[in-house]
């Protein structure tokens, strides 16, 4: 399955507004192995490391998160786990503008997308995965600006061209 990020919109076939029950419907997601119910009619769905995450609030799915064992994530044509994290990243930037950075996550608020493991700020290096050893790498698609996050306040922007 190919879940190409489409910015504001969607990851793949999920796309935001869809319910519960249109994802469940998808033939590659099938119901969830666990269901996070939160406040304010936040719902969560877990399927497995290999399928994305789906987040819920009242209108509808709203929040995508794939981790790096989701096969297939594509952005602009560059797999996001597979292609090198700098390039990925300056990738971004050329299209989506400058990140910000967001509780050590690279965001691009007006597109609603999160990198996150990509990017290290305390060290200020990449990810390299062949020399390191814990790849948590995971992008975040969701409704621009309904991520939930202070990035637009923190107001840390940062640039790799």
């Amino acid at each position: 399955m190919i879940w190409t990020v489409h910015p504001g919109r969607g990851l793949g076939a999920l796309s935001f507004g869809m319910t519960p029950e249109d994802v469940q419907s998808h033939p590659d997601l099938g119901r969830p192995g666990h269901v996070y119910r939160g406040s304010r009619g936040r719902v969560m769905e877990y399927r497995g490391l290999s399928v994305p995450i789906c987040e819920y609030g009242p209108n509808g799915l709203n929040c995508i998160i794939a981790c790096r064992k989701v096969m297939g994530v594509r952005y602009q044509g560059a797999a996001l786990f597979e292609a090198d994290p700098k390039a990925v990243v300056k990738l971004m930037e050329t299209q989506l503008g400058p990140a910000r950075l967001c509780q050590e996550q690279l965001c691009f608020p007006g597109a609603g997308l999160l990198l996150g493991g990509f990017f290290d700020p305390h060290e200020q290096c990449f990810f390299h995965p062949e020399a390191d050893y814990q790849d948590e790498r995971s992008i975040t698609v969701c409704i621009p600006g309904a991520c939930g996050t202070a990035c637009v306040e923190e107001l840390e922007m940062v640039s790799f061209l």
